[in-house]
């Protein structure tokens, strides 16, 4: 019985228990060496293309000391290339934003006019003071004077003063055995805004003054603010809600007839208690939606003067291609991005004033009287005045704990506390003062404005716009994808010469070369063996 079988290309036959093999040969295949051919790729890349210098390399007729000097020329070159590169790689990681000045003539009037506050640097009103402390049970060695002193330990709160337990705590049992409280005090004792705000001028125009202004609560305690914005609910009457904006008023025009004028009673003989060696008031210019804070623009209006105030104000805005990042890699947040407890609209400020009020509150159980508070937290009385004055520099300062004239804060090496970023779009009124003193003896210029009162203490002063045009601020991305490619190919073309043809030359011979040359090879074997 004879059995055919075949395995790869062999023919066996098998008869019986005799094996007889026959083996039909091949043409020899050329042996493929790896190290010549990409040696002579790379000597015909180096030929023909257009990268610096590695044509050099390999020209005819040079001595091996010359293709030694252009090696190390474009080895050079390669590294000092790749260097670049990744200097320019690390910068757009590094700083993923940049702000730039997109103009320097931008319409006032598409930003709001600033919110202005305005407090009495007296505290406290010495007859108000005096007057409830003579309604108080107190103890029988106590004289009304005395108690009506006593009131300044409310004051504490700022953190400028030593703490004293005994006083606290005598204060505390009166305040106590009368069922007061440190807020419902102060909100008697400050100086009313109705009488503190005699005239109000809005662009030309006289107004009521509690038309125009609303009682605030303020890193300076209770003062009297106009064009403020950000509190959920305001505290206008409630026969004028009506007629106050929905948003912040506007100015289109500069000087200061177009702005706003007040006129402000100081009432010196009425002094109690002041942080300030004066007779006058604070005036705090800050944006319409942030907190009444330290971070604001602060002028001291002193008794019996006339000031001017120019505002000059700048404006930031982000991108969209901005916005697209992580809060944490553009170092921002939008308005809406993150929602407060108390404020209306998120800012660095309004974000940094709550923040100290929930620090002071996991400090000492409680929120002192002139930091924001939803209701929610309770207040801080006297007994806990000793704790608040003693964590002072936990809402005095912008990080806790860290001491700021040693160590170098930056938000890349020490988070934010609260997680508070700054705004990425904020308005700033950067502003200058000049005063003199007030004689409208000699003046005929809106007499109507001061009628019917008697010109001996009060102070005159005028915000308003320095001028029609202010700067403009863009955030914006560091580079975007056409940027990074520019660079890139800005420092290859200035060392190599590369360009995205010499790129796909390289590609070309080490791999698609290969394929054309294996076609060819085979096409050249097929014509060979049809010749013979």
């Amino acid at each position: 019985m004879i059995q055919k079988i075949t395995f790869k290309g062999l023919t066996q036959r098998v008869i019986d228990k005799n094996v007889e093999v026959f083996k039909f040969s091949r043409p020899k295949r050329p042996e493929f060496h790896c190290r010549s051919w990409f040696g002579r790729q790379l000597r015909n890349l180096c030929d023909i293309t257009a990268l610096h210098g590695y044509s050099q390399i390999v020209r005819d007729g040079y001595s091996m000391l010359e293709r030694s000097v252009w090696s190390c020329a474009v080895v050079a070159s390669t590294i000092c290339a790749i260097t670049l590169l990744m200097i320019s790689w690390s910068w757009s990681v590094e700083t993923p934003t940049v702000t730039v000045t997109e103009s320097t003539n931008y319409p006032t009037w598409n930003l709001p006019f600033p919110a202005v506050t305005v407090c009495n640097l007296n505290k406290i009103s010495a007859a108000a003071a005096l007057s409830r402390a003579q309604t108080m049970r107190r103890p029988g060695n106590m004289t009304a004077a005395e108690l009506s002193a006593l009131f300044r330990l409310f004051l504490h709160v700022t953190g400028l003063a030593q703490p004293d337990p005994a006083q606290y705590r005598l204060l505390h049992n009166i305040m106590l055995t009368n069922n007061l409280e440190i807020p419902q005090l102060m909100g008697e004792f400050t100086p009313p805004c109705g009488t503190l705000l005699e005239r109000c001028m809005w662009k030309g125009t006289q107004w009521r003054c509690d038309n125009l202004f609303q009682v605030v609560n303020g890193t300076e305690g209770l003062c009297c603010a106009f064009n403020y914005y950000g509190l959920l609910k305001d505290n206008y009457p409630k026969k004028i809600t009506v007629s106050v904006p929905k948003e912040p008023r506007r100015v289109m025009a500069s000087g200061y007839h177009t702005g706003l004028s007040i006129l402000l009673q100081p009432f010196a003989e009425d002094y109690h208690s002041t942080d300030v060696a004066s007779y006058g008031f604070k005036v705090l210019i800050h944006s319409s939606y942030d907190y009444p804070d330290n971070d604001a623009e602060i002028k001291i209006v002193l008794a019996g003067t006339e000031s001017y105030i120019t505002l000059k104000p700048t404006a930031t805005y982000a991108t969209d291609d901005a916005l697209t990042f992580d809060p944490s890699v553009r170092n921002c947040f939008e308005r809406n991005e993150r929602v407060l407890s108390v404020m209306q609209r998120y800012s660095y400020v309004n974000c940094m004033v709550e923040c100290r009020a929930a620090t002071i509150y996991g400090k000492c159980g409680c929120v002192p009287y002139h930091l924001p508070n939803n209701g929610s937290l309770r207040n801080c009385e006297m007994q806990d005045m000793d704790c608040v004055v003693r964590a002072s520099d936990r809402f005095l300062t912008a990080v806790p704990a860290m001491n700021s004239t040693v160590d170098r804060l930056t938000f890349g090496t020490v988070a934010p506390p609260c997680g508070c970023l700054p705004g990425c779009d904020k308005v700033q009124y950067p502003s200058e003062m000049v005063t003199g003193r007030m004689n409208r003896n000699f003046t005929f210029n809106a007499l109507s404005f001061f009628k019917d009162i008697e010109l001996k203490n009060q102070s005159l002063v005028h915000i308003y716009l320095a001028d029609l045009t202010a700067t403009h601020f863009r955030m914006d991305i560091y580079q975007d994808s056409l940027g990074v490619l520019a660079s890139f190919g800005g420092i290859l073309g200035l060392f190599l010469g590369f360009s995205i043809i010499t790129g796909f030359e390289m590609v070309y011979f080490f791999s698609i070369r290969l394929l054309f040359d294996t076609l060819a090879k085979n096409k050249a074997k097929e014509n060979a063996s049809i010749a013979e």
